[in-house]
């Protein structure tokens, strides 16, 4: 009985640490991550502003990312890929470095106006800060807890949405399962980055927009039915993002050739484009919740120009530009399913991110805290119908959990998935 109290005490006084940890974590990558937010938004503005000249110089860009990764970055692990392995013990950890990488890349592309988001590289940045922490603490697991909390505390900080960015990281990292050993450290370092960057004046892109609807079975199946177009959005997505790389380094070997040439290929579409698809897209999110101009087209052109900046090379995130492409999805696909516009904007805002990252509770929160509470029971269906619509599939390189391999999971969507029209008829 002793030993038995004494390992819960000693379980109890480990989770107090990590809570501290986290909290100190927290506090110093929402400082650095408030910093970058802030020159993006600052970068991004004044890059658009002077788009027709600016946007020549991606090429310029693409050839600088390229020599740093090359010359400073040839044996430190690098990108989402790298994170995962680090959460997880495996391969040689995530440098500091790395931050410098995300910082230099990622505010050279918005400068140049380059069709990237910012999560992956302020998760990057979070996850080296947290990993860096984690190697000073005497603590079992200490790396690879801290290394999560810093991934959730990067995320939150830029989006202002910590308990999304908690279940992000917790859920991202290993298909089939939570993180739940992180789960202390990633709550305090997720509230702690969310006060220093609110602090430091980084704003949520979006403001809360309360919709109601009253269920009934005709709106299930229509909100299903849209769920299930976003999943295929995501999937597809996910298929260009992969495909497009593997076009590109086939066609372009060399990393200098391929940055340079696909940034003067991709500098002409913008331009031709007129901007419409630079940046982060939160033109296009406000144009669709607000009741803005939208084309039909607009959500996968974003798709595409992002998949294939990040393919060649580039630095930054998808996740921005896929609220951007959701939203735009919603406003194009709710015509269809009889859903208000703005409404359903919002649903493909978070749904779209959901399918693409092949997470579930994260895209459900991140619909809440965006929304409001009245959003809860909408975005419950048309995220499952995502998750489970985007058969398996994600933008990131994610290691299944043990228990659950990636056949049987493939298994199991599948399965539920023919299950759904039997159980409608009953």
């Amino acid at each position: 009985m002793r030993v038995f109290y004494t390992k819960r005490l000693a379980a109890f006084g480990e989770q107090i640490a990590y809570a501290v940890l986290g909290a100190v974590a927290g506090t110093a990558i929402g400082l650095v991550c408030g910093v970058f937010g802030k020159g993006i938004d600052a970068l991004s503005a004044f890059g658009l502003s002077r788009f027709s000249l600016y946007v020549w110089f991606l090429p310029l860009v693409g050839l600088f990312t390229a020599a740093m990764l090359r010359l400073f970055g040839k044996n430190a692990p690098t990108g989402m890929g790298a994170v995962f392995k680090a959460s997880r013990g495996e391969g040689e950890g995530f440098p500091l470095r790395n931050v410098a990488f995300q910082f230099a890349g990622t505010w050279s592309a918005h400068l140049f106006c380059a069709s990237v988001g910012r999560e992956g590289a302020g998760v990057q940045i979070g996850a080296a800060i947290g990993g860096c922490f984690g190697r000073a603490v005497p603590l079992r697991d200490a790396p690879q807890v801290l290394l999560v909390a810093g991934m959730a505390a990067g995320f939150s900080a830029l989006f202002g949405t910590p308990v999304c960015a908690l279940f992000f990281a917790l859920e991202v990292t290993v298909v089939g399962k939570l993180r739940l050993r992180a789960f202390t450290a990633s709550l305090f370092a997720s509230y702690a980055a969310l006060f220093v960057a609110n602090a430091l004046g980084v704003m949520r892109i979006l403001e809360h927009t309360q919709f109601e609807f009253t269920m009934s079975v005709s709106l299930f199946l229509r909100l299903f039915g849209f769920g299930a177009l976003c999943g295929l959005a995501g999937l597809f997505f996910c298929f260009a993002r992969r495909y497009i790389a593997k076009f590109f380094s086939f066609c372009c070997p060399d990393s200098y050739v391929r940055a340079a040439v696909c940034g003067m290929l991709l500098a002409c579409l913008l331009y031709i484009s007129g901007g419409r698809y630079s940046g982060l897209g939160t033109n296009l999110i406000h144009a669709a919740v607000s009741g803005g101009k939208v084309y039909v087209w607009d959500w996968v052109v974003k798709l595409l120009f992002t998949a294939t900046f990040l393919s060649v090379g580039f630095v930054g995130g998808e996740v921005t530009t896929l609220f951007a492409a959701g939203a735009c999805l919603g406003v194009a696909a709710g015509q269809l399913f009889g859903i208000p516009p703005e409404a359903a904007a919002c649903l493909g805002y978070a749904a779209l991110f959901g399918a693409a990252t092949n997470t579930l509770l994260a895209p459900l929160f991140l619909g809440t805290e965006m929304f409001g509470g009245s959003a809860l029971p909408v975005m419950a269906v048309v995220c499952l119908a995502a998750y489970l619509f985007n058969f398996g599939q994600s933008v990131y390189k994610q290691s299944i959990s043990e228990s659950l391999g990636g056949k049987r999971l493939f298994s199991e969507k599948k399965q539920i998935f023919l299950r759904l029209p039997r159980s409608l008829h009953r």
